[in-house]
């Protein structure tokens, strides 16, 4: 699947940045750098001498060095670069590393790129430097995995879950988890071992509460934890009101920038349309569907009803707006029946059309009609804008019974891992209790089997199926 004995080459910055960095690794780094860095780099860019030299070593462990000067590309072309090169087996991959830092134009890392594949270089595959970091044992599969999961989060608690497993937090409970098991197990095998003799190295009944303790701390490791699937989906904010509410005129105003079609005509937008919105602690997918009504005129319309409401169902966090230039709200009051939202921010839109004191008058009798307090928006001065956002984020953060501090990040492997071990030390207290000690000892050793599958590294005891390997890798960015 791998090839460790090439160099490979790939951008590893996002293709918008003018910053641009152009990370290489393997052996061939040196020679090729000297090749395309000739023009004036300083210091003069030497390979270091073997590794394991002692004091022959020219540079430092773990320090890199930094390099300045001009590439040249072809005769005509130079650009400034700055050279980094980690030295082995200090760098992330565990092989020499070389990174390019340049600030140009797409143009100019095409050409750069070109002519660093016309050398020998390969270009590198999805995750494929994170793949040699894991090969060479730098670090463990699920830290391997915490990586991707660090540049797809979407919030500041999402980054901490990954960046909890990259520090290596699952690995030391799941290190607990099967010494406890195997010191568990090696009594009761002790014990098979020994069935003749008038010795008892641990009691059923003890063996069996060592099991609860570790499936315990099992279950509280799945639920104490944060998908991963969560860290790429973004969570889901709709806006929601009657025809005319000012949603569209809402969602261009959060996102800044003109997303919906805004009219004073009714019933202006037929599809859900969406947005990027990007707030204090975290980003989110803002929607703005249909005007809701409690009957509609034709198909069209009944269709959109259907995808605006089974969008709300499925939010996070629904904005819902009432018009609050009107003097009637029977028809809101029938729309907000027919929302089931996890988190309901009601604002009253318009609110620029009143004077302070109608306003004032108006919101008390929304705030009493729907039993919330209702925020004022204008979408066309900004009013309340700020404090709607922060509502959002709050309502986006905030939810019941998750001490984020302690989440951990899990991948769908791990989940399946952690949910097979549970099953088989399950299995073990019931035959334990039931007087079969041979058939718990298989399931402890199962369970024992399924833990260490969740942070399996390279060099370890079980190897790492290359299908497991493949599917984790495939799905990083080129350059990672």
């Amino acid at each position: 699947m791998y090839e460790l004995t090439d160099t490979i080459v790939a951008v590893s910055s996002p293709t918008s940045d003018k910053r641009v960095i152009v990370r290489i690794t393997g052996p061939d780094i040196f020679e090729i750098c000297k090749q395309i860095c000739r023009v004036g780099f300083s210091p003069p860019i030497e390979s270091p001498m073997p590794h394991g030299g002692g004091n022959t070593v020219r540079h430092p462990p773990g320090s890199p060095t930094l390099h300045s000067g001009s590439l040249a590309l072809d005769d005509e072309l130079e650009i400034d670069a700055q050279l980094y090169l980690f030295f082995a087996p200090h760098s992330y991959t565990g092989d020499d590393v070389a990174e390019i830092h340049i600030h140009t134009n797409r143009s100019v890392t095409e050409a750069l790129m070109a002519n660093l594949l016309k050398s020998g270089l390969r270009l590198a595959g999805p995750g494929e430097f994170t793949a040699r970091a894991f090969l060479n044992g730098k670090i463990d599969l699920a830290q391997a995995e915490a990586v991707n999961e660090i540049i797809v989060s979407s919030n500041e608690y999402q980054l901490a879950a990954a960046e909890k497993l990259l520090q290596g937090r699952l690995a030391e409970t799941t290190a607990e988890l099967r010494d406890n098991l195997m010191d568990c197990l090696s009594l009761i095998e002790a014990g098979l071992d020994f069935s003749g003799e008038d010795i008892e190295f641990i009691a059923r009944h003890d063996a069996a509460n060592r099991l609860s303790v570790i499936k315990d701390r099992l279950e509280r490791l799945l639920s104490g934890s944060i998908s991963c699937e969560s860290l790429i989906d973004l969570p889901a904010v709709g806006i929601a009101g009657a025809p005319n509410a000012g949603k569209s005129s809402l969602l261009n105003r959060l996102l800044g920038k003109e997303r919906s079609i805004v009219s004073p005509k009714r019933k202006t937008t037929r599809d859900v349309l969406t947005g990027v919105c990007t707030l204090e602690h975290c980003r989110c997918v803002l929607f703005d569907c249909a005007g809701l009504v409690t009957g509609a005129d034709n198909i069209l319309d009944e269709l959109a009803q259907q995808a605006g409401i089974e969008a709300l169902r499925n939010s996070d966090v629904v904005i819902f707006c009432v018009d609050v230039s009107k003097t009637e709200w029977a028809a809101d009051a029938e729309i907000r029946k027919l929302m089931e939202p996890k988190v309901l921010v009601p604002v009253a839109t318009k609110c620029d059309l009143l004077s302070e004191e109608v306003l004032s008058d108006r919101l008390a009798r929304l705030n009493e009609l729907f039993g919330a307090e209702f925020l004022p928006i204008s979408s066309e001065s900004g009013t309340g804008v700020e404090s709607l956002q922060d509502a959002i984020d709050r309502g986006l953060i905030e939810k019941p019974d998750v001490h984020r501090a302690s989440l951990v990040a899990l991948t769908a492997r791990h989940k399946k891992a952690v949910t097979e071990a549970i099953d088989h030390v399950t299995g073990a207290i019931e035959e334990l209790k039931a007087g079969n000690e041979e058939v718990a000892a298989m399931m402890m050793r199962a369970a024992h089997q399924a833990v260490s599958d969740i942070d399996s590294s390279a060099g370890g005891s079980a190897p790492v199926d290359e299908q497991i390997l493949e599917q984790i890798f495939s799905r990083f960015c080129i350059g990672k």
